[in-house]
């Protein structure tokens, strides 16, 4: 027997399905919805981070370049350095093998100038040798007439002429003396204000007379008894001396001959031989030379001559006494002031251009004795 199944209706179920489905989807879609958005923002903002990326990487490529450009230009620098080194090296070796030559030409220099010397010794002497009587005129010239006397009421000293000149006053002469001469003489006298205001008598013997003038200080220096004087005369006052150049006083030494010339007790200038026995002397710091040959009261601030040239290398400044009761002058213990000195004080007062000259040999012995040899 066959049973028939009845039919199926048509069920509500599929339509709540497909309503389930759509009301599961709405979220998802409004989820979507709100996403959407974002992931286009983030879109963007990743092409524009692509962009800066980019643009980074171009940037970087630059700089990558300009470091390369840099090492090359290092490199340039660097081999131009090492070159330089090579340059420096060279002049180095140049400069070392210049100052051996300066150093050899400068010893010849000295040895071309200690031959002229001994030369012009050797020649002075054959001089007196084969003319005895010029050479006792050029002495008389040289080195006795440029002295004179300077004289006050009682007191009285010497002076040496050594340079002339002429300004807008007229023509004048220079002369060195002691500075306690000056002080001496000007003591004498009541209402004195300023030294160098003051003139002083002073004696000369021209063409076998005596001819007095009036002198006043210009510059003095006290703690080496230094003055310096001028004498305002058109009168021509003959031959004056001729003061040695600086680098004569590195060759005074003891023994060396001198002449000492002054104008002893008031006299008309006198001179007396001997020879330089101390250059290492000082009384008080001051430097001084002592020497031989005699003098007496009123030689002061006569000239000292180096017998050699005849040249003015010192001022003659006082003399040793021997006891307290009644002194004793000791007159082979004289001391002068130095050729140095001389120098120094008159560049220091601004009267360098009375100074003499330098030679040429001169100034080879000044550029020697300011070189240091490189290291």
């Amino acid at each position: 027997m066959f049973l028939r199944l009845p039919k199926e209706k048509p069920s509500a179920t599929g339509f709540s399905k497909s309503v389930v489905i759509t009301l599961a989807l709405l979220p998802i879609a409004g989820l979507a919805g709100f996403l959407l958005p974002d992931l286009e923002a983030m879109r963007n903002q990743g092409g524009s981070q692509n962009h800066e990326i980019t643009k980074l990487r171009a940037e970087l490529n630059v700089l990558s370049d300009q470091f390369g450009n840099l090492e090359q230009d290092f490199a340039n620098q660097e081999g131009l350095l090492l070159g330089s080194y090579d340059e420096v090296e060279e002049i180095q070796l140049e400069l070392s093998a210049a100052w051996v030559k300066q150093s050899e030409l400068r010893r010849n220099l000295q040895a071309m100038r200690t031959e002229m010397q001994a030369r012009s010794a050797a020649a002075a002497l054959d001089r007196q040798r084969l003319d005895p009587k010029m050479a006792r005129a050029e002495l008389r010239a040289n080195i006795l007439h440029p002295v004179f006397q300077l004289a006050g009421a009682d007191a009285v000293g010497s002076a040496v002429l050594f340079a002339k000149g002429s300004d807008q006053d007229g023509s004048h002469y220079f002369a060195l003396t002691s500075y306690h001469v000056v002080r001496d003489i000007l003591a004498e006298r009541t209402g004195v204000n300023d030294n160098h205001q003051e003139t002083i008598d002073a004696y000369l013997e021209i063409d076998g007379h005596e001819v007095r003038l009036p002198v006043r200080m210009l510059c003095e220096d006290i703690p080496a008894d230094l003055a310096l004087i001028r004498l305002d005369t058109e009168r021509d006052l003959g031959p004056i001396a001729h003061l040695a150049p600086l680098s004569r006083a590195d060759e005074v030494e003891s023994f060396s001959p001198i002449y000492t010339v002054g104008c002893p007790l008031g006299t008309a200038a006198q001179a007396t031989r001997g020879e330089v026995t101390r250059t290492d002397w000082k009384v008080g710091g001051q430097e001084l030379w002592m020497i031989s040959s005699p003098a007496y009261f009123g030689n002061s601030g006569g000239g000292v001559f180096l017998e050699e040239t005849q040249e003015l290398i010192g001022v003659f400044a006082k003399i040793y006494t021997h006891g307290s009761f009644r002194p004793q002058v000791v007159t082979h213990m004289g001391l002068a002031v130095p050729l140095s000195v001389i120098h120094r004080w008159l560049e220091d007062e601004g009267y360098s251009y009375l100074l003499p000259k330098a030679t040429s040999f001169d100034l080879a012995m000044v550029e020697e004795a300011s070189h240091e040899e490189p290291e």
